[in-house]
C-alpha cells in the first residue's frame, strides 16, 4: 500500500495540503484537479523530488518521507516522458534497473516480459526522435516498471496523444495493472481518463483535497459545488432543505423528495444537483414512479454528438436552464427539436445536495 499522511508543502504563494490518501495493492488511484491545483507538487513530495513541510509518504508501512528518489522503489512516467535522445530504446529501458542497482539475472526476464507485453520487440535498436507519439508512451512505461516497482506514478502522460490512441494505451495500463498487480498512482485534468483508470480518486482544488472517494460513490454523491462543478455537473440550481427527505428548489418546480441521507439541517441553503444523464425524457402515458418529479418545459438548444445529444431544457414558470444527455438508444426512438416541448422525470435517487 502507498499512503500519504498529512503531507502539505508552501511554496511561495502556493500551499499545498493537508493531504491523506491511500492506494491499496493493485488499484489505480487518480488525483483529479484542474491546471494550477497542485497535483505535481503532490506527485513530486511523493516521488522525491521536493521534500514536503510536513507529513509521510509510506509504501508497504516502510517510511519514504526522508529517502533520495532513487531509493523510494517508485516507477516514474512523466509528463514529457523525458527518453535519453542519445539512447536506444533497449538502453532507455535498461537504465532505470541498472541505476538501482537491480542484477541483469533478475531485470532480464521482466524486462522481456514488459517488451512482449508492450508490443515494443522491434523498436528496441531505435532512438527516441524516430518513435511516434504512442511508441514513446509503450518505451516510457516499460523503462518505468523495468526495475520491478512496487508503485508507479504516472503524471498525466498521455495528454498529448489523440483520443484513439489514448484509449488504446488505457486499457494497456489496465492490462499491466491486473497482470503485475501494478499499485498506480496518477495525476491527470482529464474526466474519461479517470473514470476509466481509477479505482478511487482525490480530488484536489487550489491545494487542496476536496473529497476522496471510490469513483462510483464520487459520480453519484460529489461532496460540494466546487466538485461538482469540476466533474461537469452543470445541473446545480439553489435550494432549502425542508425536511430530513424533501428540499424547495424554485427553478424546479418547488418541493423535491430526495433519497440522500442525511441532509444538513431544515432550513439550509444548499445546491440542488443531477447529473444531465439522469434527467429522464417521459411520455405523458409513462407511469410515475414514486416520488420523482415531473417537469413540463421546452426544448431551447439542442447539439448532436454522434451517439448522444445534449439539450437544453427550460422547465414552464423558470428561467432555469437543465442540461440532458441522451443517448443513442432514446435518440433513435425521439428526435428532439428547439422549441418542442417535452416533459422530463427527476428521480429522489438521482438528486443531490451539495453546500451553497
Amino acid at each position: 500500500m502507498l499512503e500519504v499522511r498529512g503531507l502539505a508543502l508552501r511554496a511561495g504563494d502556493f500551499a499545498l495540503g493537508e493531504i491523506d490518501l491511500r492506494v491499496a495493492r493493485g488499484a489505480c488511484h487518480v488525483v483529479l484537479g484542474p491546471s494550477g491545483a497542485g497535483k505535481s507538487t503532490l506527485l513530486d513530495c511523493v516521488l522525491g523530488l521536493r521534500r514536503p513541510d510536513r507529513g509521510q509518504v509510506r509504501l508497504d508501512g516502510r517510511d519514504l518521507t526522508g529517502l533520495p528518489i532513487e531509493r523510494r522503489g517508485l516507477g516514474y512516467v512523466p509528463q514529457r516522458l523525458a527518453l535519453f535522445p542519445h539512447l536506444t530504446v533497449a538502453e532507455n529501458i535498461a537504465y532505470s534497473a541498472r541505476a538501482r542497482g537491480v542484477a541483469p539475472g533478475v531485470a532480464g526476464p521482466l524486462t522481456r516480459r514488459l517488451v512482449d507485453s508492450l508490443g515494443i520487440g522491434h523498436l528496441l535498436t531505435r532512438r527516441p526522435a524516430t518513435l511516434s507519439g504512442g511508441e514513446s508512451q509503450r518505451v516510457a512505461l516499460a523503462r518505468a516498471l523495468a526495475a520491478g516497482p512496487r508503485a508507479v506514478l504516472l503524471d498525466e502522460p498521455f495528454t498529448a496523444l489523440n483520443e484513439s490512441l489514448r484509449r488504446e494505451l488505457w486499457w494497456l495500463l489496465k492490462d499491466l495493472q491486473a497482470e503485475r498487480e501494478l499499485t498506480v498512482l496518477m495525476i491527470t485534468h482529464d474526466l474519461a481518463e479517470a473514470w476509466f483508470l481509477a479505482d478511487h480518486i482525490t480530488v484536489l482544488i487550489d491545494g487542496r483535497q476536496r473529497q476522496s472517494a471510490p469513483k462510483g460513490r464520487l459520480y453519484r454523491r460529489p461532496a460540494s459545488a466546487d466538485v461538482a462543478r469540476l466533474l461537469g455537473i452543470k445541473n446545480l440550481f439553489p435550494a432549502r432543505v425542508l425536511d430530513a427527505g424533501h428540499v424547495h428548489c424554485p427553478a424546479l418546480g418547488g418541493t423535491l423528495a430526495l433519497d440522500q441521507r442525511p441532509l444538513p439541517p431544515p432550513g439550509t441553503p444548499v445546491q440542488l444537483g443531477i447529473r444531465a444523464e439522469h434527467v429522464a425524457l417521459r411520455f405523458a402515458d409513462h407511469p410515475n414512479p414514486d416520488g420523482e418529479r415531473r417537469l413540463t418545459g421546452r426544448i431551447t438548444a439542442v447539439l448532436e454528438m454522434g451517439d448522444s445529444a445534449l439539450l437544453h431544457f427550460r422547465p414552464e414558470g423558470s428561467d432555469a436552464r437543465l442540461e440532458i444527455r441522451l443517448g443513442d438508444r432514446l435518440l433513435r426512438k425521439f428526435r428532439p427539436a428547439v422549441g418542442g416541448e417535452g416533459l422530463v422525470g427527476l428521480s429522489p435517487h438521482d438528486l443531490f445536495v451539495v453546500d451553497s
